[in-house]
């Protein structure tokens, strides 16, 4: 019986270590298959404890994006090969482009952002380019009201795309950081900052968090304490429609209040996407964010819907607006460089028509 009892155990012990050898040689493969790089945006960005991340002064980040897309920044951060000086240069209108990476020109070079070619598209004005890949409309309107102070001009565009006015529920952003705007008796009043500055210090580990869940000795004991603790109903940054709402809207009106405060107008611009699962069609805002919008528009804040001028491109010449290898498996697709002219046009149209810039202004480049 002992030696029959002895064999069982060996057996036992042989397949666990056959077992845990499996478990590991799986995770290796899976790793290997599944291994996420630092994100292009690092290396043009820095850790910032108030905004989380923000682009590096003076620097030029070289084929961020493919040989010769290069990453330029002035020594204000801003994505300009020149430096601006406080005041507007005589003769000109100085427009402040806020914005996520449809902003910034992610997958693009210096000179095709959509903020870019505004700027060639138009002589007449100076465009700074403050996009900044992941931001929300919340770290946006921070890093206008800390950075625009001492810098003079006329209007800000406020482009955004769906997904800017969703970030505002959470207090992370690819693993990375961010500040929460809350609503404390009618004020806005920011929290998790300083932003926590560990997913700077590893970036590989940032991006490949995830990979650890393959690991029984991870899966094993998260499943248990599942079953035994009494999991919350919502995550602790998690907003309801109602409540987003609430806060997109509070945040669009302290910005327009903002830019009048610099003596600017606030023009909020809509930038459309496709969808990622059917990427002939055009996605739609929240339904949560259309009577925001409208509502601060009819308070005298234009807003901008570019869906109606993209709407109007036939396909397939709609999906050559965007970059072909982020169409079909990214977030709708970043817009390629002539989807940031075919924008940079509509919206110079658009501001022309406001009275923000002389309809003469602008020529066909």
């Amino acid at each position: 019986m002992r030696r029959a009892l002895s064999g069982l155990v060996a057996l036992a012990l042989v397949f666990a270590l056959l077992e845990g050898a499996a478990s590991l040689a799986y995770f290796v493969w899976w790793g290997r298959t599944h291994w996420w790089s630092p994100l292009p945006e690092r290396s043009h960005t820095v850790y910032d404890p108030q905004l989380g991340w923000v682009n590096a002064p003076s620097r030029v980040s070289a084929d961020v994006f493919g040989p010769g897309l290069h990453v330029t920044t002035n020594a204000r951060g801003f994505r300009n090969g020149a430096e601006l000086a406080d005041a507007v240069p005589a003769g000109k209108r100085r427009v402040i482009a806020l914005g996520d990476s449809f902003t910034l020109g992610y997958d693009v070079g210096d000179g095709d952002s959509w903020p870019a070619w505004l700027e060639r598209i138009c002589p007449g004005l100076e465009v700074a380019n403050m996009g900044q890949s992941g931001y929300g409309i919340d770290q946006s309107y921070l890093w206008y009201r800390r950075d625009t102070a001492d810098l003079a001009h006329d209007v800000v565009v406020l482009a955004f795309i769906d997904d800017d006015l969703e970030r505002v529920r959470t207090d992370s952003m690819a693993g990375y950081g961010k500040p929460v705007l809350e609503l404390r008796d009618g004020e806005l009043h920011a929290r998790n900052v300083p932003v926590p500055r560990a997913p700077f210090l590893w970036p590989a580990l940032t991006q490949n968090l995830t990979l650890l869940e393959q690991l029984r000795l991870v899966a094993l004991p998260r499943a248990l304490l599942a079953r035994s603790a009494p999991r919350p109903s919502a995550p602790a940054s998690y907003l309801d429609d109602a409540e987003a709402a609430r806060l997109d809207e509070a945040i669009l009106r302290a910005l327009d209040a903002a830019a009048r405060e610099r003596g600017a107008r606030l023009v909020l611009a809509h930038l459309p996407h496709l969808r990622t699962a059917a990427p002939a069609e055009i996605a739609p805002l929240p339904e949560f964010a259309e009577p925001v919008l409208a509502r601060v528009a009819a308070d005298g804040v234009p807003f901008v819907d570019l869906r109606e001028e993209l709407s109007r491109e036939p396909d397939p010449e709609r999906r050559a607006l965007f970059q072909p290898d982020t169409v079909e498996n990214g977030p709708g697709g970043h817009y390629s460089a002539q989807g940031n002219r075919f924008m940079a046009q509509a919206i110079a149209r658009r501001l022309a028509a406001l009275g923000e810039i002389p309809p003469e202004a602008c020529t066909p480049p």
